[in-house]
């Protein structure tokens, strides 16, 4: 004759939950890739640099290394706006120098 089992038998076959641990991620930093690319329209000599960092960053942020990431970000929006700067007064001193030729 087969046994059947009770209900209250059946709760001590059922493991108990482990516990969960959630971590909160660090937000990744930014890689400024795009204010990178722009930057070749201004001055390229600077413009590489900074897409070097920006790729780096990325790079670093995918690999999970925080403070590289934080240090290269830094370095490729750095690079990127000394090359704005840098293109946009190279662009307007020209643009200057030949009002004043025109004029003399």
């Amino acid at each position: 004759m087969a046994t059947m089992t009770e209900p209250r038998n059946l709760e001590f076959k059922v493991p108990p939950t482990q516990p969960v641990i959630l971590m909160s991620l660090n937000p990744s930093e930014n890689d400024y890739l795009f204010l990178s690319i722009i930057s070749f329209f201004f001055f390229i000599l600077l413009a590489i640099p900074a897409l070097f960092f920006s790729l780096k960053t990325w790079q670093a942020n995918f690999h999970g290394n925080q403070r590289k990431a934080q240090i290269n970000s830094r370095l490729a929006l750095g690079f990127s706006i000394s090359s704005i700067l840098v293109g946009s007064i190279m662009i307007i001193c020209s643009i200057v120098v030949g009002v004043l030729k025109h004029k003399v």
